[in-house]
């Protein structure tokens, strides 16, 4: 079975990979429907500061230089408009992560000035060379300075209105984490106290009674150690590797007792690495229960469940014998858990589904 595993590894086929949906996350880039505003202010703040400022000799000029000149400032004020606003954009989940106000202030205002004055400097000198326009240096830079003031009003305003939405996407990812907790829970509830595993367990012990009582009793014995950890667990969000392997020896060799050794975990964990992990309580449980549920387990087709560790990962591999009756997955056990996970860990599940064979790989927290 270990040629198994490593052709599982070097398997060269596209697999399914899938990962499960994570909450909204509050960092992504925010986007605004500001269409109206920018086909309304470009164009006045395009004619407004020039004439403001004194750009234009009306005296002098004639009409198509006066109209000419005025569609030059309706595109600086443009770039202007598009640079600044593909910054703040850009650069506003950095800039929400300072912690004082007026830091938040000062990161805004940097930019603004970094970008809007060598801008609107050299475009301005641009259009003086090339109109050949009797305009003074001071002019332009008083231009320049009308400018960035007006950047800076309009980039305060977006700041209000992105960090409404900001607010609402972390109501919405708040009220997904609750219903993801609350979907958990009542998973791990029904996990605790499944029937229809106390069912089969039932079962087993009855048919162990009467064929081989010694069995049936080393069942019994491992039965009350599972459900003493699932008793005792149930109010903790995430327990030492350590000693949800030791429940998994536990629950494998009850599984092994219940399949007739069919049933085998192979767990390829050193010792140094169980002491240095938490992972939610009963999770492996849920995985292995997924992986039986979903493959023949018989004395002509053993099931084989291997476990490792990898970069923070706890991986569960096993090859795919599909059950002869046809089983409909609707992977909402494999939802529930990776609810679970990003509760606790932070980080969802990711599995691979090659039809060959099935690779689970589950986050770990590390101890510090």
């Amino acid at each position: 079975m270990r040629r198994s595993l490593c052709e599982a590894e070097d398997l060269n086929i596209k697999a399914e990979n899938i990962r499960f949906e994570e909450p909204v996350n509050v960092d992504q880039k925010i986007e605004l429907d500001d269409k109206i505003v920018r086909l309304i202010g470009v164009p006045f703040f395009g004619l407004v500061i020039p004439s403001a400022a004194g750009l234009i000799d009306f005296d002098h000029a004639s009409r198509l230089e006066v109209y000419g000149s005025y569609l030059y400032f309706i595109m600086i004020a443009w770039i202007v408009w598009e640079g600044n606003r593909y910054l703040v954009l850009r650069y506003y989940p950095v800039i929400l992560r300072s912690t004082s106000y007026i830091e938040k202030y000062a990161l805004f205002i940097g930019l603004n000035i970094f970008y809007t004055t060598p801008v609107s400097l050299l475009l301005l000198f641009m259009w003086r060379w090339i109109d050949e326009a009797p305009v003074s240096t001071n002019i332009i830079f008083l231009t320049t300075a009308i400018i960035v003031v007006c950047v800076i009003f309009v980039t305060n305003v977006y700041e209000k209105v992105l960090y409404a939405k900001h607010s609402e996407m972390e109501q919405i990812r708040a009220e997904q984490l609750k219903r993801g907790k609350i979907q958990a829970e009542l998973e791990a509830l029904k996990n605790q106290i499944d029937p229809h595993f106390m069912f089969n367990a039932l079962n087993s012990i009855s048919y162990l009674i009467k064929k081989d009582p010694e069995k049936a009793e080393d069942f019994l014995q491992n039965l009350a150690e599972v459900y003493r950890y699932i008793l005792g667990s149930k109010d903790k969000d995430l327990i030492l590797l350590e000693d949800e392997l030791s429940f998994m020896h536990a629950y494998g060799r009850l599984m092994s007792l219940r399949y007739e050794d069919a049933f085998h975990i192979d767990l390829q964990i050193d010792d140094k690495s169980k002491t240095r992990f938490l992972i939610p309580p009963v999770t492996l449980m849920v995985a292995v229960e997924n992986a039986v549920k979903h493959n023949e387990v018989s004395a002509s087709e053993k099931l084989v469940l291997r476990i490792r560790i990898e970069e923070n990962k706890i991986i569960l591999v096993n090859r795919q014998v599909p059950r002869k009756v046809k089983y409909t997955s609707t992977r909402i056990g494999l939802r529930n858990l990776n609810d679970r996970f990003l509760r606790t860990v932070g980080k969802p599940i990711f599995f691979q589904d090659n039809k060959e064979f099935f690779i689970l790989e589950m986050p770990l927290l590390k101890l510090n």
